[in-house]
């Protein structure tokens, strides 16, 4: 289960930057998962909410961003989708040229941008 793992990082990241910004709660996470990834997301979200249990984090939305594969034609430079399991995709659709491409997506995993209530600043005005 190699999910676990990598929501550990993800609440870790997210704890960190909410503790740096001073966020009062995490109100949404963004993550950006490649295909390629293989993340099962119902799993990954129920593990975020019991790992961030009791944090700021622990009621925050997460929403996930499933970046597909795309391929670059060694031949011909076209960029294309690749199913895995599809073997019609496996090729250039441009020069139909088979298996001689580059994987540029698919392969990512990255928190892409994380929502916050911040504590409200005291008045230092007020206080004097």
């Amino acid at each position: 289960m190699h999910e676990m793992a990598l929501v550990r990082s993800v609440v870790d990241i997210v704890l960190d930057k909410a503790t740096e910004v001073g966020a009062s709660k995490v109100t949404t996470v963004h993550i950006a998962i490649g295909e390629g990834r293989d993340v099962v997301e119902d799993l990954f979200e129920g593990l975020f909410r019991h790992l961030a249990k009791g944090t700021v984090a622990e009621d925050a939305e997460i929403v996930i961003y499933d970046i597909p594969y795309l391929a670059k034609c060694n031949q011909c430079g076209f960029t294309f989708h690749v199913e895995v399991f599809d073997q019609s995709t496996w090729g250039c659709p441009h020069c139909g040229i088979r298996q001689d491409y580059e994987v540029i997506n698919g392969l990512e995993f990255y928190v892409s941008n994380i929502e916050i209530e911040a504590v409200p600043a005291r008045d230092t005005a007020l206080a004097s």
